[in-house]
């Protein structure tokens, strides 16, 4: 047992909660999930945020210890040139696509101005050949870099060769592009005219592009026309 497993753990089982456990452990197969509120589990991770030396002596055997590593990683880093060492810590031990989507969202680091510089290593993420490094890459790409249309162009260049790899990474990339669609519709188009998509990824990207309300009516019936028909 490490050094703050005891204290960790005690703090959740008190939060536990058997009816979100049912819920989200419906929603993420094959994981035992205790049933901690995410808000409650960011607030822990509050509370070990204090210790400098959480990361090294915290057990990352369950989903709430290894949320709870994620959500602190997200608090304590406030310099993306800080950031790296602690992915390539933490990113081994995410299998599943909530912990992922949520730990991009805790990034405050790459909220600021220049988290510009921090696009190569996202793009080395992609290189990787890990389902989720390769995912959290793609959703910290679609969360934070999706500015304009030069840069989301270059971002579908390097997607685009994950497709058919993964279904969690092919439902990335087509919720990248949905996005994009809203920050730039005449890039996005020509992505989606040009048969670079695979056929899921394509009819993906485009119901998620129908299920938006900040694409227009006459949008939505537009990117229908360019559904695949899959056999």
């Amino acid at each position: 047992m490490k050094k703050y497993d005891d204290e960790l753990g005690k703090r959740i089982n008190a939060n536990i909660d058997a009816d979100y456990a049912k819920f989200h452990s419906a929603l993420i197969l094959g994981k035992e999930i205790k049933g901690v509120r995410i808000p409650v589990l960011r607030q822990i991770a509050r509370e070990f945020a204090v210790y400098d030396d959480f990361l090294q002596n915290v057990s990352l055997n369950s989903y709430e210890n290894i949320s709870i590593a994620c959500y602190y990683i997200g608090l304590t880093c406030k310099d993306y040139r800080d950031l790296q060492p602690k992915l390539d810590f933490i990113l081994p031990y995410i299998d599943n696509w909530a912990i992922c989507d949520t730990f991009v969202s805790s990034l405050k680091c790459l909220k600021k101005d220049s988290r510009n510089n921090f696009i190569p290593v996202l793009y080395e993420y992609l290189q990787c050949g890990q389902c989720f490094a390769n995912r959290f890459a793609i959703v910290a790409l679609m969360t934070y870099y999706l500015k304009n249309g030069n840069l989301i162009e270059e971002i579908f260049n390097k997607i685009i060769v994950l497709q058919n790899a993964d279904y969690y990474i092919d439902m990335a990339i087509a919720w990248l592009v949905s996005m994009a669609f809203v920050k730039d519709r005449e890039v996005t188009l020509n992505l989606l005219k040009s048969n670079k998509l695979h056929p899921f990824v394509q009819n993906k990207s485009i119901s998620k592009i129908c299920d938006s309300f900040r694409v227009s009516k006459e949008d939505k019936e537009l990117v229908k026309t360019l559904r695949v028909k899959v056999a």
